[in-house]
């Protein structure tokens, strides 16, 4: 005789009762609240963080301009989208740095132009007053323009570049010119476009290819022969060099 035992029937599910006020509803588990941002406000936020380079650099302060610019459009874009787009905040802080770098890069600029001249020495503008003063013909001679002559014995403050030589360090003597492409292309400045610099006894520097500043005496080479393509016919006894000086 087999005899079947019967086992007790076992429950597959039980039921999970929660209270009514557990606080936990279906919509909570589907709300997804997520908004795109556009993608000029990104675009607008990184070039305004690039344009901190214009706080140093005048050249790339149009950066801070266009990094506003694209902050200010996509504020613009996100405001008519009706919530279909998010990054307020995005936009705003891309156009709070552009402001921000822009107004401190001029403000540097200033105050750095006010303040780089030292006492003692008189700005003059290698482009205006040196370069922009040709030789005067005098028959089948020419002589230095009036304007320069009375810069001769005047103590002066000078911003340009120095001339590539290849020699990089200990410079007690070297070329001046107005700018960088004399400098930088190996072209050969015009008599008015370069003058040699004397370094005071004792000192020296070393090459710098940005603008940089000397200030000292200035006067004319009497004994100017014309024979050097690259003799000064304008000679300046350095006393004070610097590199941090204004674009301006």
């Amino acid at each position: 005789m087999v005899q079947v035992m019967e086992s007790p029937e076992v429950e597959a599910t039980e039921s999970v009762n929660l209270p009514l006020d557990s606080g936990i509803g279906a919509d909570e588990y589907g709300d997804f609240n997520y908004r795109p941002v556009p993608v000029i406000a990104v675009s607008g936020l990184v070039v305004s963080l690039l344009s901190f380079i214009g706080v140093f650099v005048w050249l790339a302060l149009p950066l801070c301009l266009v990094g506003l610019v694209l902050s200010v459009a996509a504020f613009v874009v996100i405001r008519r989208s009706k919530g279909a787009y998010g990054g307020t905040f995005v936009a705003a802080s891309g156009a709070l740095l552009s402001t921000l770098f822009f107004v401190g890069g001029i403000a540097l600029q200033i105050y750095i132009y006010q303040t780089e001249v030292p006492d003692g020495y008189t700005r003059v503008s290698f482009v205006k007053d040196i370069a922009g003063k040709p030789l005067v013909p005098q028959g089948e001679v020419a002589d230095v323009h009036p304007d320069i002559k009375s810069l001769d014995g005047e103590k002066i403050f000078l911003k340009g570049y120095i001339y590539q030589t290849g020699k990089m360090k200990d410079l007690q003597s070297f070329l001046f010119v107005k700018d960088n492409q004399d400098c930088c292309f190996g072209a050969n400045p015009a008599v008015t476009d370069r003058v040699g610099v004397l370094m005071k006894e004792g000192n020296s520097i070393d090459y710098v290819g940005g603008k940089v500043a000397i200030a000292g005496t200035f006067r004319i080479n009497n004994e100017f022969s014309n024979t050097d393509q690259l003799e000064p016919l304008y000679i300046l006894d350095g006393e004070l060099f610097t590199t941090r000086v204004s674009d301006f």
